[in-house]
């Protein structure tokens, strides 16, 4: 069934990841993106890496310091623009079959949510 006019369907996009301690980070949407990009980057992102949609990196950065994720943030160049680096070292938590679209691809829905625990 397709989505009613004026209104996007949701974002399948999903990431699960876990720490060597064993707690789990799992998000969708632009979220997940963003992790995605994290862990495969380890010289760190910026906006310029995630264009169309960059101006959702800052609040994805933020949602997942606040769920305690360590990411170091370093201003560079004549505008200082930040560079996130990903510093907890994360491991595949994947389920099987589950839906992995490319990092790069066009994400032009902003369904995020993500959760972690131990």
């Amino acid at each position: 069934m397709d989505a009613p006019e004026g209104q996007r369907r949701a974002n399948s996009r999903k990431a699960a990841y876990r720490d060597s301690e064993g707690r789990k980070w799992r998000y969708k949407g632009k979220r997940a993106r963003v992790l995605d990009m994290l862990v495969a980057t380890p010289g760190g992102i910026t906006q310029w890496d995630c264009l169309p949609w960059h101006t959702r990196l800052g609040a994805s950065i933020h949602a997942m310091r606040e769920d305690g994720l360590a990411i170091s943030t370093e201003l560079e160049g004549e505008y200082r623009h930040a560079r996130y680096r990903l510093a907890t070292k994360l491991f595949g938590d994947n389920a099987p079959g589950e839906h992995r679209a490319g990092c790069f691809e066009n994400n032009q829905n902003n369904q995020v949510g993500g959760e972690h625990g131990g």
